[in-house]
């Protein structure tokens, strides 16, 4: 099973790298990785010797993420004449899925992801945009959202578990694959869901069960019969070929996936003052490149697969949208609840939120896009 797993992989990451590079085009995200971006290159003044530190990933080779990111280390290691560089370690053969925040703390590895969906405790206020319909329907919104509440939010409780927060990038909103037609929220109920990281409070509100199945086991459960949906993204409904096994697609939108960084505090202590000032923007212009590669790129070549290959794309109509706002507003009512009784800043936290969707309500993708790699948000790390 596990070399079959392997092969599988394998054959993924070439299709994976072929989405990815059919997706690309001239845009923002091209002009930085070729230094056509003035705002965006660094000022390098270091001149000892070059520094290499370790970037690691979960993220199996069917994934369209890791593209992404060889492309943007690969212009750190340019823009900083080559004096600061990262090895990267993908597929969990550095730190686990589960293991981002141990590890990174401990320094096995100076930089990696670190999923808050996988902690039970003290990312309360990260995971925010797991609770229903808070975010907004753009990937590149919601991630200036998240980098501007940072500081005053998120950070500290990244550095409460002895890290530097790095950055969380929003990968579209959750839709569903099903193998009956989902038109309304009534037909959730009773459902066996493949929901990774879903509070199960979500579950119990619209009425489904929630199954927290690994993403490399997602195809095998629903071919099996154990799963009768997911809720995932295109990037993984794509690259996993969920298409073979589920022929309906709703647009559901109820919550905004992330995607965290955490990295090292010693590493980047350590690093020289041009060096730190370069890795910190380098974070969010990654976040920015994520984003836009493998959400808003990606979506139309989704769309052309599941109309190739037979899926029919269900959309919910707004008076339906509405009622799942509603039984949404019950669960975000109680979320807020919570964590004011934990003497947290839940009902601030989502006040501020609502200030900025409504501040970037009109903004249109290429103008969040220029937004995240013109004007990084300053103070997330203190240095």
């Amino acid at each position: 099973m596990k070399a079959f797993k392997t092969l599988c992989w394998i054959a993924a990451s070439a299709i994976s790298a072929a989405l990815f590079a059919s997706a690309a085009s001239a845009d923002a995200i091209d002009d930085w990785l070729l230094h056509k971006n003035s705002a965006t290159e660094p000022k390098i003044a270091y001149a000892g010797a070059p520094i290499e530190l370790k970037f690691s990933f979960p993220q199996p080779p069917a994934s369209i993420v890791p593209p992404v990111w060889r492309q943007a280390f690969d212009w750190l290691a340019e823009a900083t004449n080559k004096k600061l560089s990262f090895k990267l370690f993908g597929a969990g053969t550095l730190v686990g899925i589960r293991d981002g925040f141990k590890g990174v703390g401990a320094g096995v590895s100076d930089y990696g992801t670190c999923f808050t969906v996988f902690e039970g405790r003290g990312f309360e206020l990260t995971k925010v945009f797991g609770q229903p319909f808070v975010a907004t329907g753009s990937a590149l919104v919601n991630t200036r959202i998240y980098l501007e509440l940072a500081e005053k939010y998120f950070a500290p409780e990244f550095e409460r578990q002895g890290v530097y927060y790095g950055y969380s990038v929003h990968l579209g909103s959750n839709d569903i694959m099903s193998k009956k037609p989902i038109r309304s929220l009534a037909d959730l109920r009773g459902m066996k869901i493949i929901a990774q990281g879903m509070v199960p409070e979500i579950a119990k509100a619209y009425g489904f069960v929630a199954l927290n199945i690994p993403f490399p086991d997602i195809y095998t459960a629903a071919q099996q019969g154990i799963a009768d949906a997911v809720i995932w993204t295109d990037g993984g409904f794509v690259p996993y070929k969920l298409y073979e096994v589920f022929k309906y697609r709703t647009t559901l939108g109820i919550v905004s996936p992330t995607m965290d960084t955490c990295i090292n505090r010693k590493s980047f202590d350590g690093l020289p003052p041009d060096l730190k000032t370069a890795f910190y923007n380098f974070q969010q212009y990654t976040a920015a490149a994520v984003a836009q590669r493998t959400v808003v790129d990606f979506r139309n070549k989704a769309l052309a697969i599941y109309k190739e290959q037979g899926v029919e794309t269900i959309a919910l109509t707004s008076d339906e949208l509405e009622r799942g706002k509603a039984i949404a507003k019950t669960v975000v009512d109680a979320w807020v609840a919570a964590r004011e009784k934990d003497g947290q800043p839940g009902r601030a936290l989502i006040a501020d939120i609502e200030k900025l969707k409504a501040k970037y309500a009109s903004m249109s993708d290429e103008e969040a896009l220029k937004l995240l790699l013109d004007r990084p948000v300053k103070g997330i790390v203190k240095f």
